[in-house]
């Protein structure tokens, strides 16, 4: 079974404060050409996207410079959702799980968030974060990257990015605005999220989907 995680780009969608809404305008119509074709404008962290280290390190890598394997593995979905407003996800907290996360290639934090998508309590800045050491722990487990389905691993209030520059520079790549709903306790699931490849991407919208699998190679059959 296939699982959908991405949301659909359009020109009313939730964006990062100060980041442009995308546009889409016909360039082409059957009408008139005898096929359609869009032109799309939209800034590299719209939507369900990936941010690479290049995003906020000065020596960061780029996502197009990457191999494919990054953006793709085993992925545990820890619901936090029953935090309160403002919640800090500790070190301690993620290694209650610890088992999971050693075994995973991803750590995807379902906060709820998912569900306000579209109104304006999207942009509430009280979804829960992990915190500098929480980040620091994640890149010790050795993972490819983390994501979320709110608008970011930080607050909009912390203005240092503190757990997008302990996961970027642990060499992780961040997958923001997620949609985890369908796949919350879920333990079967492998993670596909392949971002645009364009020179000098420092972020990229993802087709992002999951797989239910049992890990002994063979596709999971429970819905």
């Amino acid at each position: 079974m296939i699982i959908d995680l991405t949301h659909t780009i359009t020109p009313d969608m939730p964006m990062y404060p100060g980041s442009a809404a995308p546009s889409m305008k016909p360039t082409g119509t059957l009408t008139r050409d005898g096929s359609r074709e869009t032109q799309i404008t939209i800034s590299s962290h719209t939507g369900t996207h990936m941010d690479a280290p290049s995003h906020m390190l000065r020596d960061g890598s780029n996502l197009e410079v990457l191999p494919a394997s990054q953006f793709c593995g085993r992925a545990v979905v820890l619901d936090v959702s029953a935090l309160p407003p403002r919640s800090i996800i500790s070190s301690d907290d993620l290694k209650e799980h610890d088992s999971e996360l050693l075994a995973a290639d991803f750590v995807l934090f379902y906060t709820g968030w998912e569900k306000k998508w579209g109104t304006e309590a999207y942009y509430d800045d009280e979804f829960p974060v992990p915190d500098e050491e929480a980040a620091k722990y994640l890149v010790s487990c050795g993972l490819k990257g983390v994501g979320t389905d709110a608008l970011s691993v930080d607050t909009l209030r912390d203005h240092e990015f503190a757990a997008h520059h302990t996961l970027l520079g642990g060499g992780l790549v961040i997958l923001e605005s997620l949609c985890l709903r369908k796949i919350v306790g879920r333990k079967d699931v492998m993670l596909f999220a392949l971002p645009l490849k364009f020179e000098k991407a420092d972020g990229a919208p993802v087709r992002a989907v999951a797989e239910f699998r049992d890990f002994s190679g063979k596709e999971s059959e429970e819905a």
